[in-house]
């Protein structure tokens, strides 16, 4: 159809509307999208597998520059459940992408638009913006969307990953948020708080990650202590985790021979029980909780900028920071290594 013909057609489709007082909408060719920046039109490369994960707050341009350019000059996809277009045009003008376009997916019926999806799958890397989880569970989970998801992450290849939230769904147990958050202080004191509410990860976990429970807004929310509590829960439900803490403005880049760096002003801290036969003394209902083993319950380190990890073997590769965690009767304690 020419451009003449087709705005003839619409003149002439507005002046029937107007007749009977309503104004059909013109179709939306993407919907979901909020604003995109670059090419509509969709290219093909080979993007480099990668995973980032942001610790919240100020993102870390080296870490968001190493995840762009990994698209190879592909079209980069954000999503969100709700916010607005801000990492539409700082992500386009980090790297050499094609596009950066930003969709918004704030309900089960916005997940499930066929269009949607297809022009998700035409994408060569997906960030997931941070909010609250348990909107991505409730709007997310299980829906066409999850679907899409997987076939980027484990056909296609591309690199994932998100910041807050949006980090902390990619683990293969997640904390879902579903009663709202909970704090150290409230896990510490009764480990089966309703709000200590923990599932399986979005989308399923990448197999680096599935030994991994990730908790974001780290060391300036004091999340120390519930990330030991959720460990020790799922040590419970017959899954034996790492934990893995990010502090805000920082971030972990994860390659795909599993090396995670480090990037930013902040921390990042690998949780691992010291074995599955030295779990928590004291779990219980309404009680505080203890998981001591002599002060050495969890082994613990402290990763700053620049410093790698290698998620396989849970070892460091540079002279990183080491300490043991443990609780008794509530209260959280950490030392260093040696002590």
């Amino acid at each position: 159809m020419n451009a003449h013909r087709f705005l003839t057609i619409l003149i002439l489709s507005a002046a029937c509307a107007g007749a009977t007082g309503t104004t059909p909408p013109l179709p939306d060719l993407r919907p979901g999208s909020i604003g995109i920046v670059g090419s509509a039109a969709d290219t093909v490369t080979t993007p480099i597998p990668l995973i980032v994960l942001g610790g919240g707050s100020t993102d870390q341009d080296a870490a968001m520059r190493r995840f762009v350019n990994a698209a190879s000059g592909g079209d980069v996809g954000v999503i969100r459940a709700s916010g607005s277009t801000g990492y539409t045009a700082y992500l386009f003008d980090l790297g050499r992408v094609h596009s950066v376009e930003t969709f918004l997916l704030a309900s089960r019926e916005a997940a499930s638009i066929p269009v949607t999806q297809t022009l998700l799958s035409q994408v060569e890397a997906l960030f997931v913006a941070g909010g609250d989880q348990w909107n991505y569970v409730t709007h997310w989970s299980g829906s066409p969307l999850d679907a899409t998801i997987r076939a980027l992450k484990d056909v296609k290849r591309i690199p994932f990953g998100g910041t807050s939230a949006g980090a902390m769904i990619w683990g293969g147990r997640i904390f879902d948020a579903a009663k709202g958050s909970v704090t150290s202080a409230e896990a510490l004191a009764d480990p089966f708080d309703p709000k200590v509410s923990l599932r399986p990860g979005l989308f399923g976990s990448a197999p680096i990650l599935q030994p991994y429970l990730i908790d974001t807004h780290f060391s300036e929310r004091n999340r120390e202590g519930r990330l030991m509590v959720f460990l020790a829960r799922s040590v419970e439900s017959g899954y034996l985790p790492k934990g893995l803490g990010i502090d805000e403005r920082t971030a972990l880049v994860i390659d795909a021979d599993g090396i995670g760096t480090v990037h930013g002003s902040g921390f990042v801290w690998v949780y691992a029980p010291v074995s599955a036969d030295s779990g928590p003394e004291v779990m219980l209902r309404g009680q505080p909780f203890t998981w001591n083993r002599s002060g050495r319950a969890v082994r613990v380190w402290k990763l700053s900028n620049g410093e790698r990890f290698d998620m396989a073997r849970i070892q460091p590769l540079d002279r990183s920071a080491g300490f043991y965690a443990s609780v008794v009767g509530g209260v959280f304690a950490i030392i260093a290594d040696g002590e």
